[in-house]
């Protein structure tokens, strides 16, 4: 598709449709995890590639090399973990009080054949799955779909925050709130980074990767007790 095609009206039909289309996919019955977004991560590539006749777009550049790319992600997660774990996911408790259902993942607990699907799920689903639907692809659409100006922007932030919020209702309003603030800082995070994708994608992964293990440990009680101690000290 050529430039003026994306950006005519039938162009934003076209990403409209897309946006409605593969984010309805994500709840549909017929698959499960992770197999929902293996279908997803192949339909955003082939619709990312008819459109631009390559990926750049959907942050798949090689602006950094990938000893910096892989420096940044862990420097990142360094700095991202402490912040979600001790004021992001607190405040986000406090302010819906009560804290995210993660009831679903007692069954890691000593599990290791099951913990070691579930991390390898993970990295599929929510790393490059997630990373490439809402970070990727919506931020790619939404730029088509939206008109510019200097709002354009932080609406394609919020917006793509939401809709990554709600698949994950399941967690209850908590985690539903949690999981768009998350959203927020990972979007800044990709247009700080000039979208490179990889980051965002294995800072994700390196994210849930620690909560997989605390389940797997038993130790999801380590985010009550966080929240606990910010209720006490404010």
């Amino acid at each position: 598709m050529n430039t003026a095609f994306l950006h005519s009206i039938y162009g934003k039909i076209w990403a409209l449709l897309s946006i409605l289309a593969l984010n309805a996919f994500v709840f549909n019955p017929w698959t499960k995890f992770p197999y929902t977004f293996v279908i997803l991560i192949a339909a955003v590539l082939l619709i990312s590639y008819g459109q631009y006749n390559r990926l750049t777009e959907l942050g798949f550049h090689s602006r950094y090399s990938l000893p910096k790319v892989l420096l940044i992600a862990v420097g990142l997660f360094l700095v991202v973990e402490p912040f979600v774990d001790f004021v992001l996911q607190p405040f986000t408790n406090w302010i819906t009080n009560s804290p995210p259902d993660y009831g679903g993942f007692e069954i890691l607990k000593g599990n290791t054949q099951m913990y070691q699907k579930y991390l390898l799920y993970t990295w599929i689903s929510a790393a490059f799955g997630e990373e490439i639907l809402y970070r990727g692809f919506l931020f790619q659409q939404l730029a088509i779909l939206l008109p510019q100006s200097k709002y354009t922007l932080p609406l394609t932030v919020l917006l793509s925050s939401v809709l990554f919020a709600v698949p994950h209702l399941y967690m209850g309003w908590s985690g539903v709130a949690f999981t768009f603030c998350f959203g927020v800082l990972i979007g800044l995070i990709y247009i700080r980074f000039h979208y490179n994708l990889w980051i965002t994608i294995l800072l994700h992964g390196l994210v849930d990767t620690l909560f997989i293990t605390l389940a797997y440990t038993g130790r999801l009680e380590y985010y009550e007790w966080v929240s606990r101690w910010w209720t006490h000290l404010f």
